[in-house]
């Protein structure tokens, strides 16, 4: 019974934290659609997030208000809102700067950030093909930088670089800081960005179709996604989250060239597969290793 029980939890976890991935992964394609000023997009993306999360965590503490500004006291909580709403400006930067392809490609980099930060901050060890990949995927990221200096992609690859630097610090303190319920930071991080756009955001006027697109994004795409990946991990060990994860790194370019037709270059298109392989190998012996 104990065996079915887990074996129950497991497929539970693959399929919450696909089901989260899958609805995650035409984020790119979305905002790509937005024609707004990046700024105003910004502001309408973190606020629709922020009453998306607010209303989702009013529900489910029955209105305690106290308990939900209770967690949000603790410092990992603020330390994640502020990561993740900077992880925010960084996506949308480079989505608008770079291809929606180059972006996922960078950013699927992001764990292995996070192994580096877990060495230099908390002196956690990284296993020798840790290493490696990191290596291999720094070299096929450096063709995916040089195909970017010829069309002038490089404030978008540096702005897509800068966001998994970001998230694999976030990942980190979620990791190590036992976080339970990351909503109320994910709520606060929606309302800094809005914050911050506002401030130097051209207008906050859009139109109806960016309206429509920022909406999906605010009230159903980020907020339903991140949680159902959030509570992946509960049941599965974080190799497995990982690797499902690259799942969103292989669907993001392929939303963009069926409703856009942005096609990724050749050199962009080898990077990314050479990082997508070499991080899924890299997951899979880890797993492997875990379960044993």
């Amino acid at each position: 019974m104990a065996s079915s029980s887990r074996s129950g939890n497991h497929l539970k976890g693959i399929g919450i934290t696909a089901g989260g991935v899958v609805i995650l992964s035409p984020d790119g394609l979305i905002t790509s659609l937005v024609d707004a000023d990046i700024r105003t997009s910004l502001f309408w993306r973190g606020l629709l997030l922020g009453i998306a999360m607010t209303a989702f965590l009013l529900v489910r503490y029955r209105g305690d208000l106290r308990q939900i500004t209770g967690l949000l006291r603790q410092g990992p909580q603020l330390a994640v809102a502020v990561l993740f709403a900077a992880s925010s400006v960084g996506w949308v930067t480079a989505i608008t700067l770079t291809s929606v392809a180059n972006t996922l490609f960078i950013v699927a980099c992001a764990p292995l950030f996070a192994a580096i930060f877990a060495r230099i901050f908390l002196g956690e060890l990284v296993p020798a093909r840790t290493v490696l990949t990191i290596l291999i995927s720094i070299a096929a990221m450096g063709m995916i930088f040089a195909e970017g200096l010829g069309r002038g992609d490089l404030a978008g690859n540096l702005a897509a670089i800068a966001t998994a630097l970001i998230w694999a610090g976030m990942v980190v303190i979620l990791s190590h800081a036992q976080i339970e319920d990351p909503g109320p930071a994910m709520a606060l991080s929606g309302y800094l960005v809005a914050a911050l756009a506002l401030i130097v955001a051209p207008t906050i006027a859009i139109a109806a179709l960016d309206a429509l697109w920022l909406a999906l994004l605010g009230f159903v795409v980020l907020p339903i996604s991140f949680f159902m990946i959030m509570l992946g991990p509960r049941h599965l060990p974080a190799p497995e989250v990982s690797l499902i994860m690259l799942l969103e790194a292989v669907l993001g370019p392929i939303w963009a060239w069926w409703f856009i037709s942005q096609t990724p270059s050749p050199l962009s298109l080898i990077g990314g597969t050479v990082i997508i392989g070499t991080l899924a190998i890299h997951f899979a012996i880890a797993l492997r290793m875990a379960r044993a």
